[in-house]
């Protein structure tokens, strides 16, 4: 968890995320973002929402935005990609103790789902993933990526974090020339973080 607060976006209702969606559109606006972001914040009541602080609410729409503007810019490299991976959090596995029955790889640092329940979003995502030719690399941190692409051949990586984390992560992507697009969780935490299924197919150009 790279924040030091909770969120859970699954709150807003969805003209939230039209507004972001619009503004996302308008790249020039981009270096407006301190203003866009204050202004999303206080329309949803964001902060007083979640009781965070405006500030941390404002981070992470700036992330947010941030990451769109990225997904937008890496479009095309990623449809052309033919070796794809998908990333996953193993923090949104439905269980994280021994009800859990992913066995962990520490050659490349990530869990391999079983695939023991079926309502599991974890379970969802790598049967969705792999049917659409992705590699599923279930992850415990974002540190374990550059393990991973070094190891395993790669032309574009779609991943699942919190938005701060998946600021970090493309900006290693960057510099290994790895076009990127990514999905954030729309609750965050140590556990139990959740992510929209339908939102991560659609990204699966």
């Amino acid at each position: 968890m790279a924040y030091q607060f909770n969120y859970d976006l699954s709150k807003l209702p969805r003209e939230f995320f039209r507004d972001l969606a619009r503004v996302v559109e308008k790249r020039e606006l981009h270096r407006k973002f301190g203003n866009i972001a204050r202004k999303l914040v206080e329309k949803f009541k964001i902060d007083r929402t979640f009781g965070i602080q405006i500030g941390d609410a404002i981070s992470v729409i700036e992330d947010l935005i941030d990451i769109e503007i990225k997904n937008l810019l890496y479009e095309k490299d990623f449809k052309k990609a033919r070796e794809k991976i998908l990333l996953l959090p193993h923090c949104s596995r439905k269980y994280m103790d021994s009800r859990c029955k992913a066995k962990f790889d520490p050659e490349f640092s990530t869990y391999i789902c079983s695939s023991c329940s079926e309502d599991c979003l974890i379970n969802k995502a790598t049967k969705l993933a792999k049917k659409k030719g992705y590699k599923v690399f279930v992850l415990p941190g974002g540190s374990c990526i550059k393990k991973i692409i070094q190891k395993v051949k790669c032309d574009a990586i779609l991943g699942v974090a919190c938005p701060e984390e998946i600021k970090l992560g493309t900006k290693l992507l960057e510099r290994y020339n790895i076009p990127a697009r990514g999905l954030p969780l729309i609750k965050n935490g140590c556990s139990n973080t959740k992510f929209s299924i339908e939102t991560l197919e659609k990204l699966m150009i």
